[in-house]
């Protein structure tokens, strides 16, 4: 049979205060006694008697049992409770924990990433400030990257047995909330009153993916009477999900102010001196992201209690191993950013911009309107001149076509050791230990193919629309005569000339690529003590509360920066660019990507609805470690590729490998007061000493200087000057090695001329080393956290609080790297 458990020294205790219901119930209490012996008589009397239970379960017993929570709680608490397997309204803890007044959520992946949208959220926000921390039933948690805190989109919500914001501190909380601290509370098996056992499932469809994934999740929970020797208690949850999510994405590129004299429809904003100015963007993007997130959850619980109920000892294992796979493909703008007087940017000639009154763009239809797209060096041969036969004097921006793969795993374990002991009736001991192992492999890869086109953009409705448009702007269809000669090839003799422009290989070369890659984990290592002592007293102070923490935790973050380089590119004075039906790369290795239902239709107009992007096989090929083509003008360099690299996992210089380790050693004292009168109130007081002890190991990384191509023998060992190379070059045409200039310009040999790091000093070189040096920096302070909290009971339904308290939020690991450049 099992025993229902009621400690003193449960947080969440109801209490009576002296009120009319108070008095009523002591009086039933008393009548009860006149008649007891008669009760007794009729009880032995009947052979059974059936008690009629009434249980309020679900969702709305959730909302009394957080509103339970909110009520008697030492400090300001929003609080969402699942007695029940699966009632958890929401498929994330975050998207549960933003119903609560003062909580938000970030909808994106980061707060430093607005291109992604995140499929369940990525971090919470309380009361307006990121400043939060994140905790296990009371404890520290974390993820293994470079923040400090735990992705709360790696934690299952069918293993939560809810979750409480606290909005204010006390004494004896962990530091590191300056916002407020989530607290996730997993089930223990004396939660309930016997057995349990759960099974849950969903099935969720994600329209605009037109995918659906299922939701799975058991618990078995029991209690066994010892008899003497007490009682113990186990249980094991389990939870298994995935989620198929995507998001559509349209953005405007950055505004940026310009002079209005030079803009077809800003002339109200010219100004008397000729210099008024107007802010516009160059284009936009637009994007597509598909998710695939799993994820596994894993809790076992095993308790024991004495028979006298004065000793319990809880130890948790908590297990969670999350991925998170996306996919993206993008439409971006590629055609740089301009200072203030030398904007390309320019209406399509016969049209105008139109502005705000503000001077702020609204629409209109945007070309380059210079020479800048096009190569001195006439490599880019499929791209006409504008002082060509046939050229413009208006052409379209490059724009790069993305295909972007990113693969990220979390596993987080957690082992916990917890024992309370009632000493004496007055005094309550607690010990707790704890073992935190987390680990994050992230792999993200993109490929970029790329074409010219111009765009008409508008932001004056509810929401943005953009129309791609090929190069010429109907020019070419509308003059073929004028393109009969030469090498355009997809346009000479082909029917269809620029309609089907975005669906041509031949109009798309292979442009770029960009790597990143991180390999971190860490582990923590926890131990505190804490004692209540209760006082007999008729005073208003009630307890004295006291306790200690020791905590290390050890964080090597190994991550790179994001590594951009070229792969056959426009702008090459060494190659043509690298055109799709030139290079030897599979045709299976690009495809069609349609955009015809982007936003449901309407936001996104393309000729011919499709273009051309890198398969997703193809980019996680390069993952795995194949190389995609590039030409000699490609300079990208994979991170894995470059010497020195580690032995683990053959991607990170010692550059790249931070470790940090912290110890945190904590104190504190809390005095909680109560007073019964005609204003009933109740708080506490309390003040908290941390001393924190961090070293930091990293890297200072010189600039790489070093240039990727060295002139001839002769002319080493001196920076050049244009008078040496002009003279060199002179003697190499007099020699006849080279018919002209411009031939020789363009030689591949010769492509040392254009690197300008050939023409800085032998200083600055050798400065420039591309070397690392290891460091080592240790450094420590302290704190005193004062707080304050205080419940007034206005009315037997009615509350008042105020709280105050010094905080402080630890900086991210990623910002206090030992790390230089």
């Amino acid at each position: 049979m099992a025993r229902i458990r009621a400690h003193r020294n449960n947080r969440y205790a109801t209490t009576f205060n002296k009120s009319l219901v108070a008095l009523t119930i002591l009086s039933a209490l008393h009548g009860a006694n006149a008649q007891e012996q008669d009760d007794q008589e009729k009880a032995a009397s009947n052979e059974e008697e059936v008690v009629e239970k009434i249980e309020v379960k679900g969702i709305r017993g959730n909302l009394l049992n957080a509103q339970n929570l909110k009520r008697y709680s030492d400090t300001v608490v929003d609080a969402i409770t699942a007695d029940d397997i699966g009632t958890l309204p929401d498929r994330s803890v975050l998207e549960a924990i933003q119903r609560l007044p003062g909580v938000s959520i970030e909808r994106f992946a980061g707060p430093d990433d607005p291109d992604h949208f995140s499929v369940e959220g990525s971090g919470a926000i309380i009361r307006g400030m990121t400043q939060t921390r994140s905790e296990f039933n009371g404890r520290d948690s974390f993820t293994a990257n470079s923040g400090r805190g735990l992705s709360f989109q790696d934690v299952s919500p069918e293993l939560m047995g809810g979750v409480d914001i606290y909005k204010n501190q006390t004494a004896d909380m962990i530091e590191g909330g300056i916002g407020g601290t989530v607290s996730l509370r997993t089930r223990k098996p004396f939660d309930s009153e016997g057995r349990v056992i759960a099974f849950g499932g969903d099935y969720s469809y994600g329209d605009v993916a037109e995918k659906g994934s299922p939701t799975f999740s058991g618990l078995y929970s029991d209690r066994i009477d010892l008899a003497e020797k007490g009682e113990i208690g186990f249980l094991v949850n389990y939870a298994n999900s995935q989620l198929y999510g995507e998001s559509h994405g349209i953005q405007s590129d950055a505004y940026v102010q310009t002079y209005a004299r030079d803009i077809a429809g800003a002339e109200a904003f010219t100004g008397a001196d000729n210099n008024g100015t107007v802010w516009m963007p160059n284009a936009s993007n637009l994007l597509k992201k598909f998710d695939d997130r799993k994820r596994e959850g894993f809790a076992s619980t095993l308790q024991w209690e004495n028979e006298d109920e004065t000793l319990l000892a809880t130890m948790q294992y908590i297990r969670s191993d999350a991925s998170l796979s996306w996919h993206e493909q993008a439409v971006k703008y590629q055609g740089g950013y301009y200072n203030l007087d030398n904007r390309r940017t320019r209406a399509l000639e016969g049209t105008e911009f139109e502005f705000d009154d503000d001077g702020l763009f609204g629409s209109g239809t945007m070309v380059q309107g210079v020479d800048g797209w096009r190569a001195a060096d006439g490599n880019n041969d499929r791209v006409i001149r504008s002082w060509e036969s046939g050229g413009r004097p208006q052409f379209g921006y490059p724009y790069q076509f993305d295909s972007r793969v990113k693969q990220t795993d979390t596993l987080v374990e957690d082992l916990s050791f917890n024992l309370e002991w009632m000493a004496t009736d007055a005094l309550e001991l607690e010990a707790d230990v704890q073992y935190i192992k987390a680990k994050t492999r992230d792999d993200d890869v993109v490929l970029h193919t790329a074409a010219f086109a111009g765009q008409t953009y508008d932001v004056t409705g509810s929401t943005p629309t953009m129309t791609l448009i090929e190069p010429y702007f109907g020019y070419r269809d509308a003059n073929p005569d004028v393109y009969a000669e030469g090498n355009y090839p997809g346009f000479t003799g082909d029917p269809a000339g620029d309609s089907n422009y975005f669906q041509d290989p031949t109009s798309y070369f292979l442009r770029s690529a960009m790597d990143h890659w991180e390999r971190s984990e860490g582990d923590s290592f926890a131990t505190r003590l804490d004692a209540t002592y209760h006082l007999d007293s008729d005073g208003i102070f009630t307890s004295v509360q006291s306790g200690v923490r020791y905590a290390k935790r050890e964080q090597t973050v190994r991550s790179t920066s994001y590594n951009w380089g070229a792969l056959g590119p426009e702008f090459s004075s060494a190659a043509p660019a690298g055109w799709l039906d030139t290079i030897p790369v599979d045709a299976s290795n690009f495809e069609l990507v349609d955009w015809s239902d982007f936003h449901g239709g309407g936001i996104a107009d393309i000729p011919g609805n499709q273009t051309i992007h890198a398969t997703e096989a193809y980019v996680r090929s390069i993952i795995a470690g194949a190389r995609p083509y590039m030409t000699g003008g490609g300079t990208w360099e994979p991170y894995p590729d470059r010497p020195g690299v580690d032995d683990k996992y053959g991607i990170f210089t010692p550059g790249e490998v931070n470790l940090t380790t912290e110890e945190n050693k904590a104190i504190y004292l809390r005095v909680n007061f109560e007073g019964t009168g005609d204003l009933r109130y109740s708080g506490n007081i309390g003040l908290r000493y941390v001393q924190l002890d961090r070293q930091a190991d990293g890297a200072v990384t010189f600039p790489d200087l070093v240039p990727d191509f060295m002139p001839p023998e002769a002319l080493q060992g001196a920076p050049l000057t244009a008078e040496i190379v002009t003279n060199w070059l002179n003697e190499q045409i007099n020699a006849g090695n080279y018919a002209d200039l411009e031939e020789a310009l363009e030689a591949e040999e010769n492509r040392w001329i254009g690197d300008q790091r050939n023409y800085l000093s032998n200083a600055e070189r050798n400065f420039g080393n591309d070397a690392e040096e290891r460091l080592s920096a240790e450094t420590d302070f302290d704190m005193l956290l004062p707080s304050f909290n205080l419940k007034i009971e206005v009315a037997d339904d009615l509350i008042t609080r105020f709280a105050f308290s010094k905080a402080v939020a630890l900086p991210d690991m990623s910002d206090i790297r030992n790390r230089a450049t």
